[in-house]
């Protein structure tokens, strides 16, 4: 009997000068801890993981420099083939400024919104990470969540989104993640709350994409217990 072929996931992580480590790091981490056969010595990897960036370096927060993956101009080139886009967080500032300059990494966000595919795809925000994805007007309808000091912020955000873009008002809401459901273009739209968070709503995805034991076992592999 021939073997079974277990599919891989390819996801991409989204750097910019200024994110904050823990939330590009958290879901790297609980992610590539995600195996088929739940063997942390010889794990058989569920998802492919790379760090997307404008640059060859990024220097995110604390300071810390992060070599990507993959530049964005070539990531746009494979846009059909990420299953999974995660978007960190940072000082409010930076992630507006990304916004208001409309910058590659903006640009990047929305045509992986807008990237026609036959199957279900994921955009996942972590903490502030909602603010950039409220711009640009697919939270609209969706109840959402980021940092729980954020929370009026990101009402705001995705108010003037809907007046801009059109749409029914977003509802934002404290917690550890939120599945948002489905857009039209068959984007699945999942927020989480701020920084540590990004561990729950990784384990989350990784449930959806494999199973529930499977995740129970990257989070014991990491030690990690949620915050009830």
């Amino acid at each position: 009997m021939a073997a079974t072929i277990q599919r891989v996931y390819d996801v991409g992580i989204l750097l910019f000068p200024g994110a904050d480590l823990l939330d590009f790091t958290g879901p790297h981490g609980v992610l590539s801890h995600v195996s088929y056969n739940n063997n942390p010595v010889s794990p058989d990897h569920v998802f492919r993981i790379r760090f997307i960036a404008a640059h060859e370096e990024i220097t995110a927060s604390d300071p810390v420099t992060v070599k990507r993956h993959i530049s964005i101009a070539d990531a746009r080139k494979e846009l059909e083939d990420f299953d999974v886009l995660i978007v960190p967080g940072g000082p409010l500032p930076v992630v507006q400024g990304l916004v208001d300059s409309n910058g590659p990494e903006y640009q990047f966000i929305k045509s992986y919104i807008h990237e026609s595919k036959n199957e279900e795809r994921v955009l996942m925000s972590i903490c502030s990470g909602a603010f950039i994805l409220g711009s640009t007007g697919i939270l609209a309808g969706k109840t959402v969540t980021t940092h729980t000091l954020a929370l009026d912020g990101l009402k705001d955000v995705c108010h003037r989104a809907t007046k801009l873009f059109g749409g029914s008002e977003t509802k934002v809401m404290k917690a550890r993640y939120v599945d948002g459901g489905l857009t039209k273009s068959g984007v699945r739209i999942i927020t989480t709350g701020g920084i540590s968070c990004g561990f729950d709503g990784s384990l989350y995805l990784a449930s959806l994409k494999t199973s529930e034991s499977a995740s129970n076992f990257a989070a014991m592999v990491l030690e990690y217990i949620a915050p009830v």
